[in-house]
């Protein structure tokens, strides 16, 4: 029978050196992940609303918070940080909320993608500091005119404000409806004059009061304005169910005008496995049955767009917003 031979000491001492090596390799590969991700979520989940309770925002946020909550084992509320057109909410997301996926914003793809635009001396990039973390919602805008007026249709509108340069006027309660109306006019030839509104109410009421002839309205205000305002176009690629005698936008020849797109983002710098585990408990919210209730109600279609696709539509809203204010000579103020 052949004896056994022992390992050498030299060879026991190898064999030990090289499984500590690798012990070593997988203890740095642990402590390389980040903590946050490791144990994510241990605590609530906020998401920020940089406008106040009752707005679409506030409204879709809330949809989708229970359902997020189911899925990440931790509570998930909302907090509404309103003010300086949506700039103190996403800039406290931005700069102060620790960057672990504790603290998301709801935003407006349009804020977003203006605001570097028209506010001088911003404290915080929208671009790079605060990433998508999903895409949430496309919902419809259209151009709406008075009941008032003598032209239902747009092309109407178009012959009668080049009939009357100077003579027709837009309500503007946004940056970005000025910068929509901007595309329109440039696009379209006609001379009309900006009559600035503080908030989306008293606008709406004077479009469909004739004391402004035209106007950006979203789907939801339409429906509350229907018997005093007439829908001229509407965005998207087909026209809405409930207008089908109103062209889109597209038909028109104005395919870049962009509806009211909404996301969810973060801090920049959370780590990747955070955002995948957020990214499909809003997913998984989306995909429940109230909530989709929840949102049709509200006219926002549903689009669950991942953070590579969120961040490529800013983007192109970014070029295209910029592009209409350049040639306006809109200037950061």
């Amino acid at each position: 029978m052949a004896s056994m031979r022992m390992p050498s000491l030299a060879g026991r001492t190898t064999a030990a050196m090289a499984a500590a090596t690798m012990m070593a390799g997988a203890a740095g590969a642990l402590v390389s992940e980040p903590a946050g991700a490791q144990e994510f979520p241990n605590r609530v989940v906020r998401i920020v609303v940089p406008n106040s309770a009752g707005t679409i925002l506030d409204l879709l946020s809330r949809a989708v918070a229970p359902d997020m909550s189911k899925s990440l084992g931790q509570p998930v509320i909302v907090e509404n940080k309103p003010g300086a057109n949506n700039i103190i909410g996403l800039e406290y997301v931005a700069k102060q909320a620790p960057a672990d996926g504790h603290t998301i914003v709801t935003a407006t793809v349009s804020v977003l993608a203006t605001l570097p635009i028209l506010v001088k001396d911003l404290r915080f990039d929208p671009h790079n500091d605060l990433p998508p973390l999903i895409g949430l919602v496309d919902s419809r805008t259209t151009l709406s005119a008075s009941a008032k007026m003598p032209y239902k249709t747009f092309k109407d509108m178009v012959a009668h404000a080049k009939a009357n340069p100077g003579k027709l006027n837009y309500g503007d309660p946004s940056p970005a409806v000025r910068l929509v109306m901007e595309i329109i006019t440039r696009e379209t030839g006609i001379n009309v004059v900006r009559v600035p509104y503080a908030a989306a109410g008293p606008y709406q009421q004077a479009v469909a009061g004739g004391e402004v002839q035209i106007g950006i309205f979203g789907e939801a205000a339409v429906k509350t304005w229907r018997e005093r305002i007439n829908v001229l176009a509407v965005t998207g690629t087909t026209r809405l169910p409930s207008m089908p005698d109103t062209p889109t936008f597209a038909e028109l020849g104005l395919p870049q005008v962009p509806g009211q797109s909404t996301s969810m983002n973060l801090r920049a710098g959370t780590p990747k496995p955070v955002i995948d585990k957020l990214y499909a408990a809003v997913v998984f919210a989306l995909s429940q049955p109230e909530v989709k209730s929840q949102f049709a109600k509200l006219q926002s279609d549903i689009a669950i767009e991942t953070p590579d696709v969120a961040a490529r539509k800013l983007a192109q809203q970014a070029k295209m917003f910029g592009d209409a204010a350049r040639a306006a000579g809109i200037n950061p103020q």
